[in-house]
């Protein structure tokens, strides 16, 4: 395919489609529908692999060991030097040099010169902990999904089972049904986030296999990792959204295109009635009134010539007044054929591509059991 998105989706519809943004949104919308509803094998054949080669990273803490003895590994209260980024809650270990050592320990309080620690957390073993040792945060890493289609996780060649986030600490406790091995691994979700236990390290690797919804440009002509299938959905799934906000659009602005007609001949009294104008103090005239005012005309002041001439100025308002409502009838008439005629053209492609949009969507599902 050569042509852009926008392009085929104007041959669709007839006409060009100027409003950029929602050909982005529109398609970019339908790009999720398709991986949504794609059958198992398509998914596979378009599908990325992410790799996890390594699930932690490691952040200096400021802090020391105190002391220059090797603490036990019974020991829940651990000396520090002072100062330091530690919180309640981070995942600690010790260093020196360049080895960092396998116990990982949770920490529980932070007091000026030492930390209150839970230790051999996230499945490792309490072991010494010499004086003198850098305290370093250990940071998880992860994979997120918030973007993504998730398919299968694997943990260096075995496939990990999902668990709940609320086993995570039986994962990592070998004395737990639910202890995660490296022939036996799990994951679980938490915030959108993958984790994998046990933690990949070394020469282990992580891979989370799946594909990332991607946002479809309207000046694209492909979605690259996507198969021609979900493509030709795509774009009909477009336009299809194009004719519906169309047809909406078309009857909302049917009243601004009807505008009052010019009525030739009306006084100056009669025009500022018809047209509620500012002149005429502000205000419109109260057309019954004039009957009352004729009346007086002749009961009061027997005055027949003014009633008369008033009468008159009556029949005026009124054959002027059928004319403006013939007029508006008859510009209303032809606006709302145009629009019904439109309307109806709208329908008939929309049905056609509804037609299109569901033998594509078949194709993408395949065949059902």
């Amino acid at each position: 395919m050569t042509l852009t998105f926008a392009t085929r989706i104007q041959d669709l519809v007839g006409t060009a489609v100027t409003d950029d943004n929602a050909l982005t949104e529109w398609l970019t919308e339908e790009a999720v529908n398709a991986i949504d509803i794609m059958n198992p094998e398509m998914l596979v054949s378009a599908s990325s692999t992410h790799r996890m080669k390594d699930s932690e990273l490691f952040n200096d803490s400021n802090r020391n060991v105190g002391g220059s003895t090797n603490h036990s590994a019974t020991l829940t209260t651990l000396p520090t030097t002072s100062g330091g980024s530690l919180k309640v809650g981070d995942i600690i270990a010790s260093k020196s040099g360049s080895t960092t050592y396998s116990e990982r320990m949770k920490v529980l309080a932070v007091n000026t010169n030492d930390i209150e620690i839970e230790r051999a957390v996230n499945g490792t073993t309490a072991d010494i902990v010499a004086g003198g040792r850098d305290i370093i945060k250990v940071l998880e890493h992860s994979f997120n999904t918030r973007k993504f289609k998730l398919l299968e996780v694997n943990r260096d060649g075995y496939s990990a089972k999902l668990i709940p986030s609320g086993l995570v600490q039986q994962s990592n406790d070998s004395n737990s049904i639910h202890f995660a091995t490296k022939r036996s691994p799990a994951y679980f979700i938490k915030s959108g986030n993958i984790y994998i236990r046990p933690l990949v390290n070394g020469y282990e690797q992580g891979e989370v296999i799946g594909l990332t919804y991607p946002i479809v440009k309207y000046n694209m002509v492909s979605t690259t990792d996507l198969p021609i299938q979900a493509e030709d959905f795509i774009v009909i799934g477009a336009a299809r959204k194009y004719l519906i906000r169309s047809m909406y659009e078309e009857f909302a602005q049917l009243p601004a295109g009807i505008t009052k007609p010019t009525i030739a001949g009306a006084s100056e009294e009669l025009t500022a009635t018809l047209t509620n104008d500012a002149s005429a103090d502000g205000n419109k005239l109260d057309f019954s009134d004039w009957f009352e005012v004729a009346g007086d005309m002749i009961q009061t002041d027997e005055d027949v010539e003014l009633a008369s001439a008033q009468l008159q100025k009556i029949g005026t308002y009124i054959q002027t007044h059928q004319e403006e409502l013939s007029a508006k009838n008859t510009v209303f008439a032809s606006a709302l054929q145009r629009a019904t005629t439109k309307y109806n053209w709208f329908i008939a492609q929309y049905d056609k591509l509804t037609l299109m949009y569901n033998e594509k969507a078949q194709i993408l599902r395949g065949v059902q059991a």
